[in-house]
């Protein structure tokens, strides 16, 4: 089971990442994992999550994740493929991160706002949830 320490964040900042947090969360049926555990809000918030496709596998996930995904979006670089072109990849791991520009834009634009440019909707959380967990988007 994955986890984390929370650092200390202003009050937007934990406002936001607890808001994407929930959105990942409660994905009405958009996502890919079974729920264990679900308490908290704010800096305290944390789910326990399992992959409907990897029984067993538990991830305790909170606004720290969050963090961590986005830092994996925001970090990411175009590199050229033979078939598609240049798309986003994984700066640490050279993976391709799956992910399309205007959707890292929207996730980029909230992001540095903390919210109030851009736009994540449950795909863009979601996507946030797997660059931290998986360093791309898995599921789309």
């Amino acid at each position: 089971m994955t986890m984390t320490k929370t650092r200390t964040r202003s009050a937007e900042r934990i406002e936001f990442l607890d808001g994407l947090l929930v959105t990942a969360i409660e994905n009405y049926g958009y996502g890919w994992f079974l729920v264990h555990e679900y308490e908290g809000e704010g800096a305290d918030a944390y789910a326990v999550i399992e992959p409907e496709d990897e029984p067993g596998t538990k991830h305790r996930v909170d606004i720290d994740t969050m963090a961590k995904g986005l830092g994996v979006i925001r970090r990411a670089v175009m590199r050229e493929t033979e078939r598609d072109g240049e798309v986003l990849h994984n700066a640490e791991t050279g993976e391709r991160l799956y992910m399309g520009r205007a959707l890292r834009k929207d996730i980029l634009d909230a992001d540095r706002t903390n919210g109030d440019e851009g736009d994540i909707d449950v795909v863009g959380a979601l996507a946030v949830l797997e660059c931290a967990l998986f360093g791309q988007v898995v599921y789309a």
